[in-house]
């Protein structure tokens, strides 16, 4: 019982807040409407733990964002596990690639899915000023599996006209780009 409380008290742990910017594709409804969500700020943070050669742990990243063509806003917020393999380039500098899944929480109008499956794939550099504070520049990219039989009910900004949304598409994808501060302990 010592050993193994002993081994994870040894484990660095690394906690990495984010600002970024998301671009987002579009979908289209089987009625030819575009649900096109804005390209906007988002804001995230990460959770990890050393494992072999990289880290695995936990990211979070939400988005509020307005859609073309719709009145009210929404926003995507991402929970997923991650991983990631670790690649030192100088004594400062790692480079990293990794992959991600788990969910989005979706809070839209034209969608009647609160949760979809979620994955992505991330890269970047990460520089170091001291073993316990760094700084890392990411790019992220992540797809929603949205079924194509998802129907719901609308209001179109155009006065009182409300639209049937079915989705024609399955996957909304978003890049992020994302400047993160690391705090290691």
């Amino acid at each position: 019982m010592l050993t193994a409380s002993h081994t994870v008290s040894a484990n660095t742990i690394y906690v990495t807040p984010y600002l970024g910017y998301t671009f987002s594709s579009s979908i289209t409804d089987d009625n030819g409407i575009n649900i096109e969500p804005e390209n906007d700020l988002h804001y995230a943070i990460a959770i990890e733990t050393d494992l072999d050669k990289g880290r695995v742990g936990l990211f979070v990243s939400h988005q509020p964002t307005d859609y073309e063509n719709f009145l009210n806003s929404g926003s995507y917020t991402y929970v997923h596990f991650q991983s990631s393999l670790r690649f030192e380039a100088s004594q400062r500098i790692n480079t990293y690639l990794g992959a991600s899944i788990g969910t989005t929480i979706i809070d839209a109008d034209w969608s009647d899915q609160d949760l979809v499956f979620s994955g992505g794939f991330l890269g970047g550099l990460e520089y170091k000023f001291n073993p316990n504070f760094s700084i890392l520049l990411e790019g992220r990219w992540l797809a929603n599996l949205m079924e194509s039989d998802t129907t719901t009910l609308c209001n179109l900004p155009e006065g009182n006209q409300t639209c049937n949304i079915r989705v024609h598409s399955e996957w909304l994808t978003q890049f992020q780009t994302n400047l993160g501060f690391t705090y290691a302990f």
